[in-house]
């Protein structure tokens, strides 16, 4: 909850900034990009014995938007929607909505900060939970009010959320569900680089069927952030997280959970060229095949700017993982990717990316591997 509180911090950064947008319509900037992908898949329906490839088109408009409604106050949109078009098997079409779409509204007064906010995105939740053996396309909203309290040396921060999850993808439609989440926040500032703290957060889960089981969790950990140099930050948080299941579904081998999350990220820039990041830890989370997941995980990125508007990305993910309560599983997840990219001109832009994704398991039917290559043309209004 953490990290991706100070992401979507970080983004707002971008936003916020007027010299980013390429409209102005009275007090409101804007930024508009047309996008086109076409993709090569030689294993679209994650088969282990009967790999079907396809191809498809994916043409997406990103929209972003920023209004300074007064000195204080801001009203921020981030929105990235499209349509994945297969070829072959047309069942596979989905709906897109890129994760980092949302509106976001900042109210300033005084030492206080109170953000609404409205997160929402429809992509392939396998990406997510490699458990997950077949394309599972999922739309989420995340509407919710969070707080947070300057006191110069302590900064106290609390959110509460309203999460949905909908499954666009039929046969996964048991597991459609509603959360009620609440996070709390208390931090030290240990310098003007580094700060310390204390998290907890908690929440109710809600299946619209009684297939997998309704649940409460809650957590607690400690956390730290450091910008150690200029050109080097990292953060960690670990605790203690429980499941609490209400055993009303019908899934076999149910149980409670109790034990500990941990993750860390480390990003580096070392110089104009070339940058890279770090993260891993230990995530659980609710599952869509079973009740619970539990993953081992570690990815890594690196980018290079070789040559003037010419740069190549390289990436590697990997994860270890187990579910319990409903399909008992262990599995293997990784592989690598790269892309190389090519600004055009100020308004173009192109890439090219390859990535091999490898699963093995130890239920039959369930090892697949994977090979995608993707071209992607964007243009700038």
């Amino acid at each position: 909850m953490s990290f991706a509180s100070e992401q979507a911090a970080e983004a707002q950064k971008t936003f916020g900034s007027t010299n980013y947008y390429n409209i102005q319509t009275g007090p409101v900037y804007l930024r508009f990009q047309g996008e086109m992908g076409i993709e090569l898949n030689d294993n679209a329906n994650y088969s282990s014995t009967a790999p079907d490839a396809d191809m498809d088109f994916r043409p997406n408009l990103n929209i972003k938007a920023f209004w300074p409604v007064t000195e204080q106050n801001t009203l921020a949109l981030s929105a990235g929607i499209g349509y994945v078009d297969y070829i072959r098997d047309r069942s596979l079409s989905h709906l897109n909505i890129t994760s980092d779409s949302g509106l976001a509204f900042n109210v300033y007064s005084g030492d206080f900060v109170f953000n609404l906010h409205d997160r929402f995105s429809a992509v392939d939740y396998q990406i997510q939970d490699p458990s997950v053996s077949a394309s599972l396309i999922r739309f989420e909203n995340t509407a919710g009010l969070g707080a947070t309290w300057d006191l110069d040396q302590l900064i106290l921060s609390a959110s509460y959320d309203h999460d949905t999850y909908t499954s666009l993808t039929p046969y996964y439609q048991y597991s459609d569900n509603s959360s009620e989440l609440i996070n709390g926040r208390a931090a030290v500032v240990l310098s003007t680089t580094s700060k310390a703290g204390l998290e907890a957060g908690g929440g109710v889960t809600t299946y619209d069927q009684n297939v997998l089981d309704n649940s409460t969790q809650f957590s607690v950990g400690p956390l730290y952030q450091a910008q150690f140099t200029p050109h080097l930050a990292g953060a960690v948080s670990a605790g203690f997280i429980s499941y609490q299941f209400a055993h009303n579904g019908t899934v076999t081998n149910a149980g409670n959970f109790a034990g500990y999350y941990a993750a860390a990220s480390v990003n580096h820039q070392l110089n104009e060229s070339f940058s890279h990041s770090l993260m891993f830890g230990r995530q659980i989370q609710l599952g869509v095949v079973a009740n619970l997941t539990e993953n081992y995980y570690a990815n890594y990125q690196a980018t290079w700017i070789f040559i003037h508007n010419v740069s190549t990305t390289f990436r590697f993910s990997f994860f270890d993982g187990t579910t319990s309560g409903g399909e008992v599983e262990k599995y293997d997840q990784y592989g690598p990717g790269i892309t190389l990219g090519w600004r055009i001109t100020d308004k173009v832009g192109s890439s090219v990316s390859f990535d091999f994704v490898e699963k093995t398991s130890d239920l039959p039917g369930l090892n697949y591997t994977q090979n995608r290559i993707l071209f992607d043309f964007t243009y700038d209004f």
